[in-house]
């Protein structure tokens, strides 16, 4: 598998009189073909400075970035060929029904047999039935399905999403998502922007955060999630939870709290430490219903590695996490 971005040292400072911004700072990334790449960040860390050099926009000012081996600045129109972007902040022209806007596109594009590639992209996205639909009349989700419409009419290799559910509706968001997956299926490479998290596990095969112009993390959402967590962290839930944490009060290594009524967080400063908590449990006079591993969520993971604050184990409630069991669930069901 061969990469499909491959960005290297680039560093980019814009002026305006006598100040200065450095948007951005010594960046690398490396995107492979065929993957879903998060680029996550605050505004104004970079991500689209980042895209318009990836999309032969800007030029760097030191470094080099590269599209399918082709040099964003130098082979700008033969990378413009392969790629797409699409933008949750993008307007839609008026006055122009779906199929007049997408031939009006095609024709920037130079696309070829424009019609039949208009009612390939229309079936794609599902707007058949609204093709005769004024493009700025259509619903935000509707809409979000227009653009994506419109970045695939060059057949694109690479697509660039920019927060291509922002400002959707919870039913419009997950159909966005699922299209991102089928076109990631297709074999085209993503590279996504977004300030969900939830969005960016459920998508992404690996994500960067990127923070004040340089990328501070990369990773699997699951390598980046484990970076923030030294100690386990078990839920169990129990009738007694005082005799649970009675009874594994004697145990080294380990932490019992009572979080709320029937329910217990221990921490384990050791995986191994485990086979004793199920043996405190089994001889402790309570009816135990669940135990459960805790992890963090991508938001934790994001929020501690952009302020640079470490922690060793888990806080708080089990609301503000994942239990480790239902991610595999919903992974196994995608």
């Amino acid at each position: 598998m061969g990469e499909a971005i491959s960005v290297k040292d680039v560093s980019m400072t814009y002026h305006s009189g006598s100040e200065t911004t450095k948007a951005l700072d010594s960046v690398s990334i490396s995107v492979k073909e065929g993957e879903i790449f998060g680029l996550l960040g605050p505004n104004g860390a970079g991500k689209t400075t980042l895209i318009s050099i990836l999309s032969g926009i800007l030029s760097p000012d030191h470094g080099e970035a590269k599209v399918f081996g082709m040099d964003c600045s130098r082979e700008t129109k033969k990378v413009q060929r392969r790629i797409n972007v699409v933008s949750g902040f993008t307007g839609v022209v008026r006055s122009l029904s779906c199929r007049e806007a997408l031939t009006y596109y095609g024709l920037l594009y130079n696309v070829r047999n424009i019609p039949q590639k208009v009612d390939e992209v229309l079936k794609m996205t599902g707007l058949e039935k609204s093709r005769n639909a004024e493009a700025d009349d259509l619903s935000s989700g509707m809409k979000q399905r227009f653009l994506i419409a419109k970045g695939l009419l060059n057949d694109p290799d690479l697509l660039i999403m920019d927060e291509p559910t922002v400002g959707l509706d919870v039913e419009s968001a997950i159909s966005i998502r699922k299209m991102v997956k089928n076109l990631r299926s297709e074999g085209r490479t993503i590279l996504l922007t977004t300030h969900n998290m939830f969005e960016a596990e459920e998508l992404c095969d690996r994500i960067a955060f990127i923070n004040s112009g340089r990328i501070i993390a990369t990773g699997t959402p699951v390598e980046l999630k484990s970076r923030i967590v030294s100690k386990r962290v078990i839920e169990i839930h129990c009738t007694r939870e005082d005799c649970v944490v009675g009874s594994l009060s004697p145990l080294i290594g380990v932490k019992a709290v009572i979080k709320s009524p029937n329910l217990v967080h221990v921490t384990v400063d050791s995986y191994k430490k485990m086979k004793g908590v199920l043996k405190a449990l089994s001889g402790c006079d309570s009816d135990v219903f669940s135990v459960n591993e805790l992890e963090p969520t991508l938001e934790e993971a994001y929020l501690q590695i952009i302020n640079n604050k470490p922690r060793e184990g888990l806080k708080g409630g089990s609301g503000g996490r994942k239990r480790l069991q239902e991610s595999k669930e919903r992974a196994s069901d995608d």
